[in-house]
């Protein structure tokens, strides 16, 4: 039962994670991307030993998360940028998340192919009716990781798709309090993790991203993000 219930704590702590949602090098130096992007929350069993627990996907099947990135100019063919990610902490079906999030990231793109490192970090606290519907028990959990991403860049008519590949690391801490009870239960874990996605941008300085990210045998879930991506500074 401790390690079905480690297992809840686990994915509800990769779900908190920053996957890129961008193709390797794809901003221009001092151009942003202001947007938000969506988490499908895939299903999760609730069950720990006889319980059946009230998990995330219980609750809804996606939640929203405001994305904002800077690229930054390094000469020649490299590229940087930073950027964030942030979760209010409004009350949404009885749940609260509020989440902020840094990234950070590398790139050479001498043309159409570009090869990038990224790290990121996340911190999070949830509110939810987990173990009993007239209380909120609470997850903290942090997250930290780095991924090596490849991408080709091509032109189609008024937009320019990119698919693209990543690998990568992830470390997740969970503590899990339980209200009625002061009970808490931890959870630690590093994984791999898989990415594959899309960008199509170019269009009204708009840009559109999916991506496929998979924890192997642990989690799978796609994030879709809808940026507009406008140049702050002549090149």
């Amino acid at each position: 039962m401790l390690d079905q219930e480690e297992r809840l704590v686990e994915l509800h702590a990769l779900l908190m994670a920053l996957p890129a949602a961008q193709a390797p090098g794809a901003l221009a130096p001092w151009q942003a991307s202001l947007g938000l992007e969506v988490i499908a929350i895939p299903t999760i069993d609730g069950t720990t030993g006889g319980k059946e627990q009230i998990t995330a996907s219980d609750r809804a099947s996606a939640f929203p998360r405001v994305r904002l990135a800077l690229g930054l100019p390094l000469g020649g063919d490299w590229r940087a940028f930073g950027g964030v990610g942030y979760i209010p902490p409004l009350e949404v079906n009885g749940v609260t998340c509020h989440l902020g999030a840094l990234e950070a990231g590398l790139a050479w793109a001498p043309g159409a192919l570009a090869v990038a490192l990224r790290g990121q970090a996340a911190r999070s606290v949830a509110e939810s009716p987990v173990t009993n519907p007239r209380t909120r028990d609470t997850l903290r959990t942090t997250v930290l990781g780095a991924d090596l991403a490849v991408g080709y860049g091509l032109d189609a008519g008024p937009v320019r798709l990119t698919p693209y590949a990543s690998l990568g690391v992830v470390r997740v801490d969970g503590l899990f309090r339980v209200t009625s009870d002061g009970n808490e239960l931890t959870s630690e874990s590093t994984r791999p993790s898989l990415g594959l996605g899309l960008r199509v941008g170019g269009w009204h300085h708009l840009e559109a991203v999916i991506e496929l990210v998979d924890y192997p045998a642990r989690l799978r879930t796609f994030t879709a993000k809808l940026a507009w991506a406008p140049l702050l500074a002549a090149q």
